[in-house]
C-alpha cells in the first residue's frame, strides 16, 4: 500500500522497525532504500522521508524507510557496537527482508541517502545499483555541528558521563569516532561499478528547511522530491506480492536477563499507529493479568517516539513491570495525511481524545491500573480535555512534562535562526544564517521606554516604526504580545484567579484543576520552563490545590531540557517515571470536587 506497512526487520536485540511502501497494482520497478539521517535530524526529516517514500511508491517503486539502530522504534546500540558497523548490517537486513517480502529476488535495489544516510550508503555502496546521494553529509560534520548546536540550546543540561551527546542520539567517544570517520560519497568515488549522484537544492534556505533545526520550521517542496526520483534509473514493473507477510512483534532479552516484548498495534478510529512493551510475566496483550500500563506522548509534531526519548524509557519500564504505550496522536508521526507538506502542532481536543482512546485499549487489554506520562503538547492537550465534558484523560496517575511552554524559548530559537552558524568554531563569533526561515527576519531595534509621561511618546515612537517594517499585521502581533506579557505580570492575582474561574484565561488553576478532581497530578519541568512556570503563577496554584487536598505535585530539575532532546533530560524523565509509576504504592483516588 503506498501509505505503507509497518514491519519488524531482523531479531531480538538487533530488530529495526521499518515501513514499506508499494504500488498499488501488485508491480514493482524496483526496491529503493531510503536511508534516513541520523540523530535530531532522522527526527525532524521524519515527515521528509516519509513523503519521498509516497511519491517513489506512486511512481511504481518499493520504497522502504527504517531507524537505523539507536533512533526511532529500532533497538537501541550497546555501547560495545561498532556504530557503522551496525547501521550497515541494518542496511543489508533491510534489504534482504524486502526482497524476501516481495518474493521478487531478483528486482533491481537503489539507495537513497539523505544527509547521513549517504553516508552509511557511500560506505557499502557496492551492495546497489545506483546511490543517490542527497543533501550528503559526513559523520564529522554531523558531529560538529550537532554537538555545537547542544551546547547552544541545552547548554545548562548538564552532560552524561561517558556519551557524546548529539541531540537525539548519545554514543561513545569510540561510536562518535567511527561516525565521524564516514565520508559523504560524492559522484566518481571508486565504488565499482555503482554510479553515485549528488542531489543538493539550489536553494540553501529551502534546503534546509526540509530537516530544519526546529519543528515548526519543517517545509516540504515536491519539485525537490522530483528531482530526487529522477535521478534514479528507472526499470519495468514486475509482479510481486500483493499482500505482504509483515512482522508485527519483536522478542529480546536485555542486559539484566528480562524477556521483553514489543509489538505494533492499531489504536482508534483512524487506526493510529502505536508499538506496546511489556515484560513476559505481565502477559500479553489482551491477557495483561491486571498489570499497570502508562501511556507515553511526545510535543510539538513528534509521533510516538518523541524526540527519540520514549523507546528507551518505554523498556525500561517495561523491565520494572509496567505495560508501556506509545502510540502517534492525530495528524502527527505516521498518522500525518500522505499529502502533508508542514508539520503539524497537534495541541488539540481530537489529541486529548486519543488519549483516552490509548488509555481504553490498555484497560481493553488487561491493564489494572493506567496512567499517563504527557510532554509538551500533549500536557496542554491532556489539560484541554479536562475542560471538556467527555474529553478528560481518565488515568491514575498524571506526569506532565514542560507543561508551561509550549516550545523551547523562542527568543533562543529566533536568535539561532538569525546567527547559529552550525559549520563555525565553537568560540567563533555569530554570523549571519537565515537558512531555516522562508522569508527574511524583521530587524527592530530593542526598545527603550523611559519612565512616567514620557514613555508614552517613546512607546508611539516604537509604535510608529513597527507598523513602518511590519505593517499593520506586525503592530497587532506585537500589541497582542505586550498585552499578554503585562497581564500575566501585573494582574493582581485575585483578579487571575477570577479570569481563569470565568474561562476568560487559561490560567494554570484553570487548566489543572480538574484533573486533580480524578487524578494524582506531578508537574516536572526544568530551567526552559520555570521562568514561565512562575510568571503565569503555576507555582501558587499548586500550593493552593494541594493545600485545598488534591493530590499534586511539582518537580522542579536542573538537568531536563523542555524538548527532552538531551539524553540526560532523558534519564530525568525515566528516573522520575520510576518514581512515580514504579517506586512509589498506589495511590488514593483524589478527593471529590468540592471537598
Amino acid at each position: 500500500m503506498i501509505e505503507g506497512e509497518p514491519t519488524w526487520i531482523g531479531a531480538d536485540a538487533s530488530a529495526v522497525l521499518a515501513w514499506i511502501h508499494t504500488p498499488e497494482d501488485a508491480t514493482s520497478r524496483g526496491i529503493v532504500v531510503v536511508a534516513p539521517p541520523a540523530g535530531r535530524e532522522l527526527m525532524l526529516s521524519e515527515l521528509t522521508v516519509r513523503r519521498l517514500c509516497i511519491l517513489l511508491a506512486r511512481q511504481g517503486y518499493t520504497a522502504v524507510r527504517f531507524g537505523w539502530r539507536g533512533s526511532k522504534d529500532s533497538q537501541l546500540l550497546s555501547a560495545t557496537d561498532d556504530a557503522v558497523v551496525a547501521w550497515q548490517q541494518d542496511l543489508a537486513a533491510v534489504v534482504e527482508a524486502t526482497q524476501g517480502l516481495l518474493g521478487a529476488d531478483d528486482l533491481p535495489v537503489d539507495a537513497i541517502g539523505y544527509r547521513t544516510g549517504a553516508a552509511v550508503v557511500g560506505s557499502v555502496a557496492e551492495r546497489f545499483r545506483t546511490v543517490v546521494s542527497w543533501e550528503p553529509l559526513s559523520g564529522q560534520a554531523f558531529v560538529r555541528q550537532w554537538s555545537r548546536l547542544r551546547g547552544t540550546v541545552a547548554g545548562h543540561v548538564p552532560a552524561s558521563e561517558g556519551l557524546i551527546d548529539l541531540l537525539g542520539m548519545a554514543l561513545t567517544q569510540e561510536q562518535t569516532d567511527q561516525f565521524s570517520a564516514l565520508p559523504a560519497p560524492r559522484p566518481g568515488d571508486d565504488n565499482g561499478s555503482t554510479p553515485v549522484v549528488e542531489v543538493k537544492e539550489a536553494d540553501r534556505r529551502r534546503a534546509k528547511a526540509m530537516y530544519a533545526v526546529e519543528p515548526f520550521d519543517l517545509r516540504l517542496h515536491d519539485d525537490v522530491f522530483r528531482t530526487v526520483i529522477e535521478a534514479l534509473p528507472g526499470g519495468d514493473p514486475q509482479p510481486v506480492a500483493a499482500r505482504l507477510a509483515t512482522v508485527r512483534e519483536n522478542t529480546w532479552t536485555d542486559s539484566a536477563g528480562n524477556r521483553l516484548n514489543e509489538r505494533i498495534v492499531e489504536i482508534g478510529p483512524e487506526r493510529r499507529i502505536g508499538v506496546v512493551t511489556w515484560r513476559d510475566q505481565e502477559g500479553a496483550p489482551g491477557k495483561f493479568h491486571g498489570a499497570h500500563g502508562v501511556l507515553v506522548s511526545g510535543g510539538g509534531p513528534d509521533g510516538r517516539v518523541g524526540s527519540g526519548e520514549w523507546p528507551m524509557i518505554a523498556r525500561e519500564l517495561a523491565a520494572d513491570g509496567i505495560v508501556t504505550l506509545r502510540v502517534d496522536r492525530p495528524l502527527v508521526g505516521d498518522s500525518t495525511p500522505v499529502d502533508a507538506l508542514r508539520a503539524t502542532n497537534s495541541y488539540t481536543l481530537r489529541s486529548a481524545l486519543s488519549f483516552r482512546e490509548s488509555l481504553d485499549w490498555l484497560r481493553a487489554n488487561g491493564c489494572g491500573r493506567v496512567s499517563a506520562a504527557l510532554l509538551c503538547a500533549s500536557a496542554w492537550a491532556a489539560c484541554l480535555g479536562e475542560l471538556h465534558d467527555g474529553a478528560a484523560v481518565d488515568a491514575e496517575t498524571i506526569v506532565l512534562v514542560g507543561h508551561s511552554e509550549w516550545k523551547m524559548d523562542q527568543q533562543l530559537w529566533a536568535e539561532a535562526r538569525e546567527f547559529y552558524n552550525a559549520d563555525a568554531p565553537r568560540d567563533a563569533p555569530a554570523a549571519s544564517n537565515r537558512a531555516a526561515r522562508s522569508e527574511p527576519a524583521l530587524r527592530l531595534p530593542d526598545p527603550t521606554f523611559r519612565p512616567g509621561l514620557v514613555g508614552l511618546l517613546d512607546r508611539a515612537a516604537w509604535a510608529r516604526e513597527v507598523f513602518r517594517v511590519g505593517g499593520v499585521r506586525e503592530l497587532k502581533r506585537r500589541a497582542r504580545e505586550a498585552a499578554v506579557v503585562a497581564v500575566r505580570t501585573r494582574m493582581p492575582y485575585v483578579l487571575w484567579r477570577v479570569a481563569g474561574r470565568l474561562g476568560v484565561m487559561e490560567t494554570p488553576e484553570r487548566v489543572l484543576e480538574p484533573a486533580t478532581r480524578h487524578a494524582r497530578v506531578v508537574v516536572l519541568n526544568g530551567p526552559d520552563d520555570l521562568p514561565r512556570w512562575v510568571e503565569t503563577r503555576a507555582d501558587r496554584a499548586v500550593e493552593r490545590l494541594a493545600a485545598a487536598g488534591r493530590d499534586i505535585t511539582a518537580i522542579a530539575s536542573d538537568r531536563l531540557d523542555h524538548s527532552v532532546i538531551t539524553a540526560t533530560g532523558c534519564r530525568t524523565v525515566l528516573d522520575t517515571l520510576r518514581q512515580q509509576l514504579v517506586t512509589r504504592e498506589a495511590p488514593k483516588r483524589p478527593a471529590a470536587a468540592g471537598s
